[in-house]
């Protein structure tokens, strides 16, 4: 599998802000430890976002590394799960890590769908670690030890689970799977994220995958206009919260505090929001392509006016 040039590795982290000097002796001296700070250094430079899905004339997502390098490095954009792990898989392979790509399937409301997710396991020291860059909100913004039964903390006071378990839609239930749960705080009840295997997936696997999940009516994706980030300590490499778009409103996240930070009418509202929080720029063709969309915001009419 090719990687990316000295060069490109050099771009990427001057745009999320990691020294890239002697890089390679850190990693041969603490390869976890420059994992982790990898890992929380890209999920506050680059955005997990759907905004491609929405702002595209063609509405269409590559999973080629150098496409992906394109968009989120050059262009400075976001990108979903198939694509921001399919690039950060690829950067850790430039990097000398040993990991192989899985497939996952998130759940609903408790209800699993079908395989619509990616994730990295990366082997160290011969332990295997979830390496995943591409779950949003629920993220955990550090590699977990693929270990049944861990427990950690995700972004304070939130807690992540993994267990090797049956799910309660498996005809047999002799059958096990990976599952990543969530508890947003100290006192709330657990939630199922997404179950996972062990068995490698392909890229054509996920270019399977890709098209449903970023075209399908009923695909989150599609029906949401969303962009986020991870908020690091000033001055470390610490995640501390998340600033999060989601459809109409800007949302910051720091502990246990969630502020409101605006809400959108218009999408020269939304725009200025991807612009000023996200450093997101899109160009006259991209901000057209919404137009007629059910994901479009139009400001509201006022009550009691009739347009008929």
């Amino acid at each position: 599998m090719n990687g990316f040039a000295p060069e490109q590795i050099q771009l990427y982290f001057r745009h999320i802000g990691l020294p890239a000097d002697d890089y390679q002796s850190r990693i041969k001296t603490d390869p976890l430890g420059f994992l982790t700070t990898l890992m929380h250094r890209h999920l506050a430079g680059v955005p997990f976002d759907s905004l491609a899905i929405h702002y595209s004339p063609h509405r269409t997502l590559s999973l080629h590394p150098q496409a992906l390098f394109h968009k989120l490095v050059i262009r400075g954009r976001g990108g979903y799960c198939m694509e921001v792990n399919t690039f950060f898989a690829t950067v850790l392979r430039t990097l000398g890590y040993t990991l192989y790509s899985a497939g996952g399937r998130v759940s609903v409301g408790g209800v699993q769908s079908g395989w619509n997710h990616m994730l990295n396991l990366v082997t160290i020291d011969g332990t295997k670690y979830v390496v995943d860059v591409g779950f949003g909100s629920h993220n955990s913004p550090h590699p977990i030890p693929l270990r049944d039964g861990y427990e950690f903390t995700t972004i304070a006071p939130a807690r992540g689970k993994l267990e090797y378990r049956a799910l309660s839609c498996h005809s047999d239930p002799s059958q096990r799977v990976w599952v990543y749960s969530v508890q947003p705080s100290e006192h709330a009840p657990w939630g199922e994220m997404y179950s996972f295997v062990e068995i490698e997936f392909f890229a054509v696997d996920f270019q399977v995958m890709n098209v449903p999940t970023s075209s399908s009516p009923q695909s989150f994706f599609v029906q949401n206009v969303m962009c986020m980030r991870v908020l690091l300590k000033e001055g470390t490499d610490e995640p501390e919260g998340l600033i999060i778009l989601h459809r109409d409103y800007l949302k910051r996240r720091i502990g246990d505090k969630v502020e409101i930070l605006q809400i959108l009418e218009v999408e020269e509202d939304r725009l200025q929001v991807l612009e000023e929080w996200f450093s997101i720029k899109l160009g006259e063709d991209e901000k057209a392509a919404i137009r007629g969309l059910p994901s479009e915001l139009r400001r509201k009419p006022p009550v009691g006016v009739d347009h008929a």
